[in-house]
């Protein structure tokens, strides 16, 4: 690996993207690149014309002119705490924003191209005889190795003409692909780390934001300022980008969104994870052992009590099913006064299910408590994304806690919860003996 200090410090640092749309995760990454790089005076985006020379990544996307003037609001707002979210966490970790239009520009080379350009070819352009700087994602090394997606020319001619600074990504194993890359494909590559954990970490979850779930987000009609800076935002909503669109009996059809299409792949997980679990209570009740069961939910609102219901024969396992949404309706259930800040919690979770198993009379109980979102600029919780999980069985009670990325919907967290807690508790009755009352 090679991270020279002259290498690493050139003044221009040049960052291809698709910009489909940028985001706070895009700027962010920037500005740990022009903090880190210290000597670096000009950071160029290139803007992508949408024809990818990736054949795996091909997808119909919003204009050139669209896509860079949303850019260049997102530039223009990056550093004001009133329009971006990211600055104002930033101002109250006492850390002055670097990315500013005075040292930003954008590239519309690629544009006047009505075919993919390949990152070599930008390379030869941009390197001027010395080694050009430029930015990406670490699963760019794993692309590296397909032959269809970078020939061994592209691969010979960037690792004669470019430096990476690579950002870390999807738990890529760096120095593992970078083997992979000298021994099947004869190359090495001149690289050097983005230290993306140097940022405070109330400024590193926004590394957990993509383009994906920026288009999602906007096709489940939420607000977006939580995830690119506010007249970006407000422009995206306008020009109407990524919004719902008709949908179709076919799930593969181009008349699916994105976010429609993944609602659906999670909606089948959702299906099979109550079907396991009714395969595993029917062998309980076969060998004549505790089956019956219950759920409370809260931030699912009946996801788990619906896939259990919707399958054949469920009556003979499910007896009880109830949404408690608000606070003061687990109040009233609980027969307790409860603090502000516990809802969505390990205790809650705990007590909700003990609660639930003697109030229905079931041989277990499943609760759960979360906090689906979307993430908000007014609402800046921590626990978005998390949810917790109580498993009463007799006397036991047991708990889980999940964790997913705080800025995916609040539809595909209310699944992922969901799916999650009937996975769960079947592992958990595995592993539990059930026997006879």
């Amino acid at each position: 690996m090679s991270s020279s200090t002259s290498e690493a410090k050139l003044p221009t640092v040049y960052f291809p993207l698709t910009a489909d749309p940028a985001g706070h995760h895009h700027l962010l990454l920037a500005e740990t690149v022009l903090r880190q790089f210290s000597e670096t005076q000009l950071l160029v985006f290139i803007l992508s014309n949408g024809m990818h020379p990736d054949p795996l990544k091909y997808r119909k996307i919003p204009t050139a002119a669209v896509r860079a003037e949303i850019l260049r609001s997102a530039l223009n707002d990056w550093s004001d705490p009133a329009k971006s979210q990211a600055a104002k966490i930033a101002e109250e970790s006492g850390i002055e924003f670097k990315l500013t239009n005075n040292n930003t520009a954008i590239s519309r080379r690629e544009l006047s191209y009505e075919r993919p350009l390949r990152l070599a070819e930008h390379i030869r352009t941009f390197s001027a005889g010395e080694k050009v700087r430029m930015i990406f994602g670490a699963d760019l090394l794993e692309r590296m190795l397909n032959p269809q997606i970078f020939t061994n020319e592209d691969l010979a001619e960037i690792s004669r003409g470019c430096h990476l600074l690579l950002a870390p990504r999807n738990d890529v194993e760096i120095e593992n692909v970078l083997k992979e890359l000298k021994q099947n494909r004869g190359i090495t590559l001149s690289i050097s780390l983005i230290k993306t954990a140097s940022l405070p970490q109330n400024l590193q979850r926004f590394f957990l934001i993509s383009s994906t779930l920026i288009r999602r987000a906007a096709q489940a009609g939420h607000e977006l300022k939580a995830f690119l800076p506010a007249t970006a935002a407000q422009q995206l909503t306008c020009y109407g980008l990524y919004e719902k669109q008709k949908s179709s009996l076919e799930i593969h059809s181009s008349n699916l969104t994105e976010l429609q299409r993944h609602l659906y792949e999670l909606k089948e997980q959702l299906d099979e994870s109550a079907k396991k679990l009714q395969r595993f209570l029917i062998q309980c009740e076969l060998q004549k052992k505790p089956h019956r069961f219950s759920v409370l939910e809260t931030s699912t609102g009946g996801q788990i009590a619906e896939a259990f219901t919707s399958l054949s024969g469920a009556s003979r396992h499910f007896e009880d099913g109830r949404i408690l949404y608000s606070s003061a309706a687990q109040t009233q259930f609980l027969g307790c006064t409860l603090t502000a800040d516990s809802s969505v919690s390990q205790q809650r979770a705990l007590d909700l299910a003990e609660a639930m198993l003697r109030e229905s009379g079931t041989d277990w109980a499943l609760a759960e408590t979360g906090m689906a979102g979307p993430p908000t600029t007014e609402r800046r919780s921590r626990k978005n994304g998390q949810c917790h999980l109580g498993l009463a069985i007799s006397t036991e009670v047991r708990y889980k806690c999940l964790e997913f990325n705080p800025f995916l919907t609040r539809k595909e967290h209310q699944l992922l919860f969901a799916i999650e807690a009937l996975n769960w508790a079947e592992e958990a009755l595995q592993n539990y003996k059930i026997t006879n009352k």
